[in-house]
């Protein structure tokens, strides 16, 4: 999205985050198989196995039992609607991108997962050519590979491949548990898809135009960590299409051209225009995600519609000077959408927590708290905006003295209680149930049941009552 390009002084109380950012543009790859061994993001495994692989598989096996793997491309190549993949532990190179070879069905998915004995890690070995890790593109929307999911996988893209996951005219499909690293581009994203769930990922250090890119550098870098764009319409139910939930993303940039994207989530354009009158996107649910340490904003929603960003919480984003003062979650040329119960500390103080940029129409704001950054643009409703310091228990300090500052102070591995909320926050039971909220189809508050009640932990926020604001939820309900 072309921006102007602005720069604007920062508060010295966020030099040491704009110090870091400057030390992580100069860093090299870290290890995205460490970030998976967060209990929060360990994958189900209760799916029963039906193919096994493992990296010294031999595809004369069966692939049937855990002691006759097949090699990875060669269970893929025998997979049929139903199937489930489990990838024994160890280092899968990618010297090229994988190509699901088959779709499962509406009512048996094909299922690709870690069998948990060991990280399943998916290392490109191939040239920095932009190429995904993983392609799910069948051309013109709706077409296969569809009714996939990928499960409890680490990708690691060597800081030369594309994106980790990408979709292009496809549907129906799931990314749960994974951990997308040293990509240059989207940990996850996806062009001209519908039906798409994110959820319970980690996404690490993408973003990073290759030294060796050539001609290939201009297809890096400008996009976000999670990227739903041009959302299509696959049917017309009035529920929620899309999911983007439980999500740690951190340590995203763009340093392509343009830079203007480098968000930690966007749900981006609608018919590849940059049009308000093309915003036309199914319901798409944005909830209990950390987005922290990121370039660009928290969330994004840039000409679409039908939107909700639900109790997230943003830390520290915005730290690419060259973006300009842009806001940690802004609602740009798009239309009917909520935000509510999300904590936001900007970055920079010249930043806002929450903006509306050009045409935009029926944003509704819910119960949402800012500190640091500067103040709203004449917000419709000043009462549902709370100022204040959300007092988390351990926030992060962005020390500079520290020797492994590249490897650790955005690795996800070591987030532990940062984003919790202390015992005195005023961001307790500060929350509204998004469901009770007026004027509501019974479509979306059945869906949105299905997501609310519950934090990134999976601990219970209090249906009918006040939950705590982020994505936290650390008191009982009342």
């Amino acid at each position: 999205m072309p921006r102007k390009n602005e720069r604007d002084s920062l508060d010295s109380r966020f030099v040491g985050l704009l110090l870091t950012f400057a030390i992580l543009l100069s860093c090299g790859t870290r290890d995205s198989s460490v970030a998976g061994t967060r209990n929060a993001q360990q994958p189900s495994i209760s799916a029963s196995c039906s193919l096994y692989a493992s990296p010294g598989g031999n595809d004369k096996n069966s692939g049937a039992t855990r002691t006759s793997p097949k090699t990875f491309l060669g269970a893929a190549a025998v997979t049929r609607p139903g199937s489930v993949v489990c990838l024994l532990g160890g280092t899968y190179l990618l010297n090229s991108t994988f190509k699901p070879p088959t779709s499962g069905t509406p009512a048996a998915w094909i299922i690709y997962r870690a069998s948990g004995d060991a990280p399943a890690k998916f290392s490109w070995a191939g040239s920095a050519d932009a190429s995904p890790m993983f392609d799910m593109n069948g051309g013109k929307f709706p077409s296969n590979p569809a009714y996939l999911e990928f499960r409890g996988l680490t990708l690691d893209g060597g800081g030369k491949a594309g994106d980790g996951f990408f979709c292009r005219g496809s549907h129906h499909l799931r990314f749960i548990g994974n951990t997308i690293g040293n990509t240059g581009g989207s940990g996850i994203g996806t062009i001209e898809c519908d039906y798409l769930m994110a959820d319970h990922n980690i996404v690490d250090h993408n973003g990073y135009v290759p030294s060796d890119a050539g001609r290939s550098a201009k297809y890096y870098s400008w996009t976000s960590g999670i990227s739903f764009n041009s959302s299509q319409w696959y049917d017309s139910y009035s529920g929620f299409h899309n999911i983007i939930s439980n999500n740690i993303v951190t340590g995203e940039v763009d340093q392509s051209t343009k830079h203007s994207d480098g968000n930690g989530i966007i749900l981006d354009l609608s018919d590849r225009t940059y049009n308000y009158s093309s915003a036309n996107t199914p319901p798409a649910l944005i909830v209990n995600n950390v987005v922290y340490g990121n370039g660009g904003r928290c969330v994004e929603a840039y000409v679409v519609s039908n939107f909700w960003i639900v109790n997230n919480t943003c830390y520290g984003n915005n730290l690419d000077p060259s973006i300009g003062p842009a806001s940690s979650i802004n609602v740009n040329n798009s239309h009917d959408g909520y935000v509510v119960n999300n904590i936001a500390v900007p970055g920079s103080t010249s930043s806002r927590c929450y903006d509306e940029e050009n045409t935009t129409k029926n944003i509704r704001y819910y119960r949402n708290m800012c500190f640091g950054g500067s103040a709203e643009k004449s917000p419709s409703d000043p009462t549902q905006f709370i100022r204040a310091n959300p007092v988390f228990l351990s926030p992060p300090s962005f020390r500079l003295s520290v020797k492994t500052e590249c490897d650790e102070i955005l690795t996800p591995a070591v987030l532990g209680k940062w984003f919790i909320l202390d015992p005195k926050s005023p961001a307790l039971h500060a929350g509204i149930d998004t469901a009770t909220l007026p004027n509501l189809s019974e479509t979306i508050i059945r869906d949105l049941k299905k997501y609310i009640l519950t934090d990134i932990n999976g601990a219970a926020r209090p249906p009918g009552g006040n939950p705590d604001l982020g994505a936290y939820q650390r008191t009982p309900g009342r």
